[in-house]
């Protein structure tokens, strides 16, 4: 691919967090191990349970940056991956305007009827992908084809700080 505007650029974000963790979970197993968390900006994908035998303890981050309440919920983990797609960290300016960097696919504009989508996958690369598909959903959209994927949950916040999860998210949640 090249690019003309050299201010234009292109990644692959939507998906390669997600399948390097993914590789390296997997080749920890290959090589024996049995119990690992690997984070790669905002992908988490954990291998087994801890040392110890409980779940692995990760927290969802609350895209409200000026809360005092750095996460929203501590999250129960075994080989699964958690990925959270938001509008919270990367964006930019333009005329005093703020654009976050998801894309809405035909309006070829951010969408902003979310702030967050979390999902929880077994697999890494899918959860990141999937992160970013469903928050450019409309919600039952979104809610369907994560309820019609197996092992498969998501987290919804909206701009007004609504929370909605799909029929087995909270599960997962640290009570």
């Amino acid at each position: 691919v090249y690019l003309e505007d050299s201010r234009m650029s292109l990644d692959v974000g939507a998906v390669a967090k997600g399948y390097t963790a993914q590789k390296i979970c997997r080749d920890l197993q290959a090589a024996g191990v049995t119990s690992a968390l690997v984070s790669i900006g905002g992908n988490v994908q954990a291998v087994g349970l801890r040392g110890d035998g409980e779940p692995w303890r990760v927290g969802i981050q609350n895209p409200d940056l000026s809360s005092s309440q750095g996460y929203l919920y501590a999250m129960n983990l075994k080989d699964v991956a958690l990925v959270t797609s938001g509008d919270y960290q990367r964006y930019y300016l333009v005329d005093g305007q703020r654009y976050h960097h998801i894309i809405r696919p035909g309006v070829w504009m951010p969408w902003n009827e979310y702030v967050s989508v979390t999902i929880l996958c077994g697999d890494g690369m899918q959860a990141d992908s999937l992160s970013t598909a469903v928050f450019n959903m409309e919600f039952e959209e979104g809610k369907a084809l994560v309820e019609s994927l197996e092992n498969t949950e998501a987290m919804w916040i909206l701009p007004d700080g609504t929370e909605r999860f799909s029929s087995g998210f909270e599960q997962y949640m640290e009570h």
